[in-house]
């Protein structure tokens, strides 16, 4: 019986890649995953084709949608890959992170993008001690440098290791006890399926873990002690659709990366990655009637190599390829380099999840609307020009408008300029995934779209106290298509300017 804990960086694609070729050659016959253990229940969708990352394990509280977690994964996430693998070859799959229910209710520990904490490389920072050690001022191109550029060779999971002891044996201030919490319900997830009787286990957690997690010899009594007794809570888990958007630091993800449509190409380019990277670059520059030569992209590959190797860099990165596409196909200009930092760097990719993952009975018919109507929800944020004489065009109003009621703020309308006429509505759409938490928690309101909204707008017109909040209720009702609360409002109308 064997265990071997691979350390991994969270959205790493050379610790992603790196996984994957260890476990085809180890072929473990179970593979525990940090993550949290309430996601058994939706695990074995990961295996379906039409579940395409990146996308989310949502956690939440069905009396209390409002409070929930988000564990996201991309195609290049080291954990989405241990999944894929475990579940395309009939090994053991689980999550063996601390349970969700133990914290949840509490208002437990966030990374204030909604989901969980990802505080042990913050606070104490090994990967800025570790860099320092290397001669980098920057821990995350040390990072880069060693392990996500990482494409042959053996895996750096023992180097790993071996570094993470160092430095917990070092000076290090003690794990906080949520940590403590987290890595004792890791061990005790390897000790049973020690018991279990299963021969090769993989164990995949953040880097800094491997030592705790590692060490399960003895110590099982202290770890039930340090778990017994927290707090549990009914939860529910599904699986709802992500964005490299959200998945970047710049969204306030704790465990984000700066660059997630970079790690994508890391991960998915086969060879010669700066090449393949500056030609999507030069055809992004041209859909925008940008010039981006053939003779251009081959500078630029030349200057990007240039640089990495003055830098003393291994391959050139995205610091390296930025620069080199600014100087030479943005003529030195920082415009053009924003829009490839928005389509290219952070990405505009939104991820799909089966039609039978589970989902409150308001979602499902959200997502029935949303395909009779086609209005597809999309990451990046879009015009959509609607004229009310045409039916779809006034069912995807209606259905906006009934959306905002509900606190699902889907669109947002805006002056129609140079439309004649009162059939013309201008929005702009963008679709967060936190808004699948909001139309959990409207789902009180009803089952459908159209009864969950009026059910609200009968609420609204009953605890209204000013005239002024009433006739906007009345509005957003007679615009939403909604005539029971339009009754409502006007009757509320009624009675408040009876004794205004």
């Amino acid at each position: 019986m064997t265990v071997s804990v691979f350390g991994i960086r969270h959205h790493g694609p050379g610790s992603a890649r790196s996984l994957r070729a260890a476990l085809e050659g180890w072929r473990p016959d179970a593979v525990l995953v940090e993550g949290p253990p309430e996601g058994a229940t939706v695990l074995p969708l990961a295996a379906r084709e039409d579940m395409r990352p990146p996308v989310a394990l949502l956690v939440y509280m069905p009396a209390e949608p409002a409070k929930a977690a988000f564990w996201p994964f991309a195609a290049f996430s080291p954990e989405w890959q241990a999944i894929a693998w475990g579940l395309a070859h009939g090994a053991e799959v689980r999550f063996v992170d601390l349970a969700t229910s133990a914290w949840l209710g509490a208002g437990g520990p966030s990374d204030g993008a909604g989901g969980p904490a990802r505080r042990a490389l913050r606070s104490p920072d090994p990967l800025g001690w570790l860099a320092e050690a290397a001669g980098y001022g920057d821990p995350e191109r040390w990072w880069d440098d060693m392990v996500e550029h990482h494409r042959d060779g053996p895996g750096p999971f023992e180097a790993v290791a071996e570094a993470m002891s160092a430095v917990r044996e070092g000076e290090v201030p003690g794990v906080d006890p949520h940590e403590a919490r987290r890595e004792a319900a890791m061990r005790q997830g390897v000790r049973a399926a020690q018991r279990e009787g299963f021969e090769r286990i993989a164990v995949v957690c953040g880097a800094w873990h491997v030592p705790a997690v590692a060490d399960t010899r003895g110590g099982a009594t202290a770890d039930a002690a340090l778990l017994r007794g927290l707090p549990r809570t009914k939860v529910a888990a599904t699986w709802v659709p992500w964005t490299y958007g959200r998945l970047s630091w710049a969204s306030g993800y704790g465990a984000g990366v700066a660059s997630p449509g970079w790690y994508h190409h890391l991960f998915t380019a086969p060879d010669r990655v700066v090449d393949r990277w500056l030609v999507k670059v030069a055809g992004l520059l041209r859909e925008e009637d940008l010039d981006a030569s053939s003779g251009s992209v081959i500078d630029a590959v030349r200057l990007a190599d240039t640089l990495a190797a003055l830098r003393g860099r291994p391959l050139a990165g995205l610091a390296e390829v930025t620069d080199a596409a600014r100087a030479v196909l943005g003529n030195g200009y920082d415009a053009p380099m924003a829009l490839v930092s928005e389509r290219l760097v952070v990405g505009d990719v939104l991820g799909e999840v089966p039609d039978d993952t589970p989902m409150v009975p308001l979602a499902q018919d959200v997502a029935r609307l949303q395909k009779r109507l086609r209005l597809r929800p999309e990451a990046f944020a879009r015009e959509l020009d609607l004229d009310l004489r045409r039916p779809v065009d006034l069912g995807r109003s209606h259905l906006l408008r009934r959306l905002a009621l509900l606190g699902v703020e889907w669109g947002e309308e805006t002056e129609a300029e140079g439309k004649a006429g009162t059939f013309h509505e201008v929005w702009y759409l963008q679709w967060q995934p936190e808004l699948t938490v909001a139309l959990v928690e409207a789902s009180m309101w009803g089952t459908t779209v159209e009864a969950a909204a009026e059910a609200r707008a009968r609420d609204r017109a009953a605890s209204a106290t000013r005239l002024a909040d009433l006739t906007v209720l009345a509005e957003e009702c007679l615009l939403a298509d909604l005539p029971g609360g339009v009754a409502a409002a006007m009757d509320g109308l009624a009675r408040r300017a009876a004794v205004d």
